[in-house]
């Protein structure tokens, strides 16, 4: 039997909102080809609202708060050791200004700001795009 192991992070859908309406940032992943939110896993002592705030401030260079926690996700996955991996992941709202710059960590190669609906057809996974129609209010 494979043995398990049980991981915490935490993430958010930021979300701009300006003359033009709301706009999604989303994250290309370099490495492994995927747009997603935002997110990384929790240190030792560490909130999850608090997590979500230091993830985005890594991730996108930019220092934001968390809103309202949107809801978790939950996923299994195997690891390169031959493990099994459970992921709970905590998601917050979080409110950008308009003239927001993003300055990506090495691990992502590029960053969009899209509408609601084209950040829900572009992300790779789909618990992710329910987070975006909760932030959003699409649904």
């Amino acid at each position: 039997m494979k043995q398990r192991r049980e991981l915490v992070s935490a993430g958010a859908v930021v979300v701009r909102r300006g003359p033009s309406g709301k706009r999604v940032l989303l994250l290309h992943h370099a490495g492994l080809d995927e747009w997603r939110l935002p997110k990384g896993k929790l240190k030792a002592g560490e909130s999850a609202a608090r997590a979500a705030e230091r993830e985005v401030a890594e991730e996108a260079g930019v220092s934001l708060r968390a809103g309202r926690l949107l809801g978790t996700t939950s996923y299994s996955y195997d690891e390169p050791d031959e493990s099994r991996a459970h992921k709970i992941v905590f998601f917050f709202d979080m409110s950008a200004g308009e003239g927001l710059q993003v300055t990506l960590e090495h691990t992502f190669d590029a960053h969009a700001w899209l509408t609601p609906r084209e950040a829900m057809r572009r992300l790779t996974w789909d618990n992710e795009a329910e987070m975006v129609a909760r932030a959003t209010a699409i649904g």
